[in-house]
C-alpha cells in the first residue's frame, strides 16, 4: 500500500476496502511470504550496479535504480464475524536516467541482472526521445551517501503477530462496543511495510525498511423508535510504527474529566468502551445553535485538512501546473511566494513540513531522489515562506539542494 492510498482510505472509510482476493495493491499471497526477509542488501547492490552501468553505457549522465518490495496485511471483521484478512505483496525496479539533458524512466517485475539491464537500456532510450521535445533539465547537485540504511524504529514487527491474535484483539473490540450498547460494530488493523532501495551514480546506496499500521472501528447506534443513527470511529490515528502501537501503557494516555485520548500507544478495547457510552449520547445530543464558538480539536481531526489545504497546494510541480490534468494546480502561485507578505492566515498559523518527527505516517531517511529528509518552515507567522521541492525543482527557488520531497508511489511509478 503507498503512503498516498495510506491517507486516502482515512477519507473514504474503511469499510469500502474490505478487499478481495486480489488487490490493485499488489498480488495476494500466503501470509508467510510475507515473513520472508527476501532479496538480501549485497544482491540488491549487484544489480543496482549492473543497472546504473547499462544506463551510463547508453549514454546516461545521471542513473538512479529503486528496488522496492511492498507488504501489506489487512485483518477487518464485524461484529462476530471475521470479513477479510488479506495479505499483499508488490516487487519490482524501476529505473530513471537523464540523458541528452531528460528525464528517462522504465520499470519491471523482472529482478534479475538481464531484467534491469533492459530496463535500464529502455529508460535511456525513453529519456533520448523525449529530449526531442524538452528543454534540459536542471538537477540540484546532491554527494552520495555511499552505503547507509534507515528503519523505522519499531519494537514488535505488526507481520510477526500471528493472525489469529490480530483477530482475537479485534472480535474483543467489537464485543466491547456492543455489550456497552452499540448496535453494530466493525474494526480492522492495516498494516505496511516497504522495503525500499535506492542507488544512483551520485554514489548513493540506500536501504530502508519502513513499517506503518492503523487500527480502526466504527460503532452505530441506533433509536429503534425514530431509526436515527450516529457513529463514533476509532480516536487513533495511522502511525509510522509496529505492533507496539496496540500494546497501551498509562503514561501514554492522556485524560481529561470522561475523555481519554491516546498519544504514542493506543489502547482499542478502551476506547472501544468509550465509544459505546459516547456514540449513546450523540443519539441524544441536541443540534447546536448557531454562532461563533472556540475549538480545541483532536489531530485527528485536522490532519486530512491539513493534507488537502496545506501539503498539496505546497507542492512545487501543482503550483507551477505539471499535475494540472492529474491531481490539480494550487492557489498559491509562485507570485504569492516571492511578494513575502501572502497572508495565508492569522499570525499565529505556523506549519513546518518535517519527515523526521518519530512516529510520523511520512517520516522516512531519504526520499525517492535519494536525499536525506530533514524540516523546513512553510506558513510562518500567517505568511507563506517555502514550498516543497524536489531535485529537478529547487533551481525553481534559488535553493542549491533539494529539500528531500521526491516520492514514487510504487516501483512502476515515475518519482515526482
Amino acid at each position: 500500500m503507498k503512503r498516498k492510498d495510506f491517507i486516502q482510505i482515512s477519507a473514504m472509510g474503511f469499510g469500502s476496502l474490505l478487499l478481495p482476493k486480489s488487490s490493485l495493491f499488489g498480488n495476494t499471497v500466503d501470509h508467510s511470504q510475507l515473513l520472508d526477509s527476501g532479496m538480501d542488501i549485497l544482491q540488491k547492490k549487484q544489480l543496482a550496479d549492473v543497472a546504473l552501468n547499462a544506463a551510463k553505457s547508453k549514454g546516461a549522465s545521471y542513473a538512479d535504480i529503486r528496488i522496492n518490495r511492498y507488504l501489506n496485511q489487512i485483518v477487518a471483521t464485524r461484529e462476530k464475524r471475521v470479513e477479510n484478512v488479506a495479505n499483499i505483496e508488490s516487487f519490482g525496479v524501476g529505473v530513471r536516467v537523464i540523458a541528452n539533458g531528460c528525464w528517462g524512466f522504465a520499470a519491471t517485475n523482472d529482478v534479475t541482472k538481464e531484467g534491469v539491464a533492459k530496463t535500464a537500456e529502455r529508460a535511456v532510450a525513453v529519456a533520448k526521445a523525449n529530449a526531442k521535445f524538452s528543454d534540459p533539465l536542471q538537477l540540484a547537485p546532491q554527494k552520495g551517501y555511499g552505503e547507509v540504511s534507515w528503519k523505522t524504529p519499531i519494537e514488535k514487527n505488526a507481520f510477526e503477530v500471528p493472525i489469529k491474535e490480530k483477530i482475537d484483539l479485534l472480535l474483543n473490540v467489537n464485543n466491547e462496543g456492543l455489550k456497552n450498547g452499540g448496535n453494530f460494530m466493525s474494526s480492522s488493523i492495516f498494516m505496511v511495510n516497504e522495503q525500499k532501495y535506492f542507488a544512483s551514480t551520485d554514489g548513493s546506496y540506500i536501504d530502508q525498511d519502513i513499517h506503518r499500521i492503523w487500527p480502526n472501528f466504527t460503532i452505530t447506534k441506533i433509536d429503534k423508535a425514530t431509526s436515527k443513527f450516529e457513529t463514533r470511529n476509532a480516536l487513533c490515528a495511522p502511525m509510522g510504527m509496529g505492533y507496539e502501537y496496540l500494546m497501551p501503557q498509562e503514561t501514554e494516555k492522556l485524560k481529561s474529566g470522561n475523555l481519554i485520548l491516546y498519544k504514542n500507544r493506543y489502547d482499542i478495547l478502551e476506547d472501544a468502551r468509550q465509544a459505546a457510552s459516547q456514540v449513546a449520547e450523540k443519539l441524544q445530543a441536541k443540534s447546536i445553535e448557531p454562532g461563533k464558538y472556540d475549538l480545541i480539536l483532536d489531530p485527528s481531526h485536522l490532519f486530512l485538512t491539513i493534507h488537502e489545504s496545506v501539503g498539496h497546494p505546497t507542492e512545487l510541480d501543482r503550483v507551477l501546473g505539471y499535475e494540472a490534468n492529474f491531481a490539480g494546480t494550487s492557489f498559491l502561485t509562485l507570485d504569492k511566494w516571492q511578494s513575502k507578505k501572502f497572508n495565508f492566515g492569522n499570525k499565529l498559523v505556523n506549519f513546518m513540513a518535517d519527515k523526521t518527527q518519530t512516529n510520523g505516517l511520512a517520516t522516512i531517511g531519504y526520499d525517492d531522489d535519494g536525499v536525506q529528509c530533514g524540516n523546513w518552515d512553510i506558513i510562518k507567522d500567517g505568511i507563506l515562506v517555502n514550498y516543497q521541492t524536489t531535485r529537478d525543482q529547487a533551481h525553481i527557488l534559488g535553493l542549491k539542494a533539494s529539500q528531500g520531497c521526491s516520492y514514487a508511489e510504487s516501483w512502476s511509478a515515475v518519482p515526482f
